[in-house]
């Protein structure tokens, strides 16, 4: 992890020292408390770092902010003590003005991007949150932009999956026209670099293929650009040529795969932790059993708490490994344990009501646009109003047509307000579709049928271990044409989304048919691995807990 941290730390430190490069520069300590310097000593001795950050301090050659944000800066880089890292950011971000919000933001930035190396998920939604409201009042949407990102990251590794992504690449594409200086374009190689692993988490290798050429023109676009930024582009072309290998292999393109692969090896970002890590991916991928166990063996799990989603990662290739090498009893035993595991962890997080805040910042985000298209509205307001006025005084007869044109302009910017708002609603329509459709015979495509057939018609959809993948291969197509058969019946419409219509429906008709069956039981017979996500997924179609709706 170090290594990963030390390249994304060399853009963030700049805009960390800097603030954001759309307002003007601060002061930034020079010579021995410089923040090239102070690395420096502490990739030697790190406690000689820390006693020249204090006495720079005490001399007043750094401010309390400088100082406890170049201990979080060395700690977090030097160190696996995350808790104190987020401290010293914390510290740095208390020392500020009310009104310095250049540097509260480099430091929210910093404290986000700990906080989700370290699953911290709380910390992390709120110091987005905070972050982004700032970026918005200052009319920073890049930094908006870097923040949806850390959000977006932070959601998928909490599962969900859908919104994550979504937020992710959108954060990406929107972020990318902006990019101006270096530190911008060291945060976007890092940024798609997790989106591409983030794809091979849930098995669409297509789009991490499609994602690593971004990733590939980025690169070149920074070697040409900075040449002196070397060591920061090797390690991210191990991580572009390995990517490309797991998802290569995962299509069955052996050859190319081990071709990008060997190519990876030649670099020493290889043999890091990180480096290691990605290899057990390509192993698993190959279901090379034990050199899956070899590679997790050079990165040993230290962390005393299991229950967190970095050791079901871990699981999750040992598994993949077993399964793709056909032993299918491994495979199980392994699966339960990745199923056990992920109860506790849907637990815990419930406890701590992470999703909810989760939810929280997706919900801010729809709000911020919202701001901005009413701003919008209202400056288009007064532009009519002028233009009103004058058509009035030149002659009523064009007065006449211009306020016909007013009302129409503001009834399109209402309908898009009211339409920013049905957005976040729309999962819910989408899902209710699918449950009030199930029962029906539509007028689909041939395709569409044959799916409809295979997962309603055999009610694959009650298989906990259903997926994408296995119905594409059951069916014989690869997944862009089972994507687009789902879009033919049901536009908009995601896979998983589907399969929790289906389950929700028949959880319906067994409360219909069998009043006595308890939630728990009626979640396992309708394909949940967990009470507590068939209860989310089923208030979130019906707008009642199951036993709410079984009371009624």
């Amino acid at each position: 992890m170090k290594e990963s941290r030390f390249t994304f730390l060399l853009g963030l430190l700049l805009l960390v020292a800097c603030g954001s490069n759309s307002t003007p520069k601060t002061t930034t300590p020079s010579g021995r408390y410089s923040a090239d310097s102070l690395m420096l000593l502490a990739s030697a001795d790190l406690d000689a770092a820390y006693r020249r950050i204090g006495e720079g301090e005490l001399g007043g050659e750094l401010s309390a902010h400088e100082a406890a944000l170049m201990n979080a800066n060395i700690t977090y880089l030097f160190t696996e003590n995350y808790t104190l890292a987020k401290d010293h950011c914390r510290n740095a971000i208390d020392a500020l003005g009310e009104n310095d919000d250049t540097r509260r933001l480099a430091a929210l930035h910093l404290l986000g991007t700990i906080a989700e190396t370290d699953k911290d998920f709380n910390t992390c939604i709120k110091a987005c949150s905070e972050g982004k409201a700032i970026a918005h009042r200052n009319k920073l949407p890049l930094e908006e932009h870097k923040f949806d990102y850390i959000a977006g990251k932070c959601m998928f590794d909490l599962d969900l999956n859908d919104e994550g992504i979504a937020l992710m690449q959108s954060s990406i594409d929107k972020a990318r026209p902006l990019v101006k200086t270096e530190s911008d374009l060291g945060n976007l190689v890092y940024f798609v670099n997790n989106l591409i692993n983030c794809y091979l988490a849930v098995g669409d290798m297509q789009k991490a293929l499609d994602a690593s050429e971004t990733l590939e023109n980025l690169l070149g676009n920074m070697e040409t650009k900075y040449p002196d930024d070397k060591p920061y582009c090797d390690s991210y072309c191990y991580h572009l040529y390995a990517e490309r290998a797991v998802a290569k292999v995962s299509l069955g393109q052996t050859g190319a795969a081990q071709a990008d692969f060997d190519r990876a090896l030649a670099y020493d970002f290889a043999y890091s932790v990180d480096g290691c890590m990605l290899q057990a991916d390509y192993y698993a991928a190959k279901g090379q059993v034990d050199s899956v166990a070899s590679m997790l063996a050079r990165c040993p799990y230290q962390a005393t708490d299991t229950v967190q989603r970095l050791y079901w990662r871990r699981l999750s290739r040992i598994e993949q490994a077993y399964r793709v090498a056909g032993d299918t009893a491994m495979a199980s035993l392994y699966r339960h344990r990745i199923d056990t595991l992920s109860q506790l962890i849907e637990r815990r997080e419930q406890q701590e009501r992470t999703a909810v805040n989760a939810a929280q910042y997706e919900t801010q985000v729809h709000k911020l646009a919202l701001d901005n298209l009413t701003g919008k509205t209202k400056m288009i307001q007064v532009l009519l109003g002028f233009l009103a006025l004058a058509v009035l005084v030149a002659i009523l007869a064009l007065y006449r047509g211009s306020k016909r044109k007013v009302a129409k302009a503001a009834e399109e910017m209402r309908l898009k307000s009211q339409s920013m708002e049905e957005e976040m609603t729309k999962l819910q329509k989408q899902v209710r579709l699918i449950a009030k459709d199930k029962a029906q015979d539509p007028d689909e495509t041939r395709k569409g049928k044959s799916l409809t057939a295979l997962v309603e018609g055999q009610k694959l959809y009650l298989n906990k271990d259903i997926s994408r993948a296995l119905i594409a291969e059951m069916m014989g197509c690869s997944h862009q044409t089972l994507t687009k058969m789902l879009n033919d019946i049901h536009p908009g419409l995601s896979f998983p989304d589907y399969i929790k219509g289906l389950r929700i429906a028949h959880a319906l008709d067994l409360i219909k048919e069998h009043p006595d069956l308890t939630v728990q039981q009626i979640a396992d017979q309708s394909g949940f691995y967990s009470i507590s996500s068939f209860e989310r997924s089923f208030k979130s179609i019906t707008g009642k807990t199951p036993r709410e709706y079984l009371k009624s």
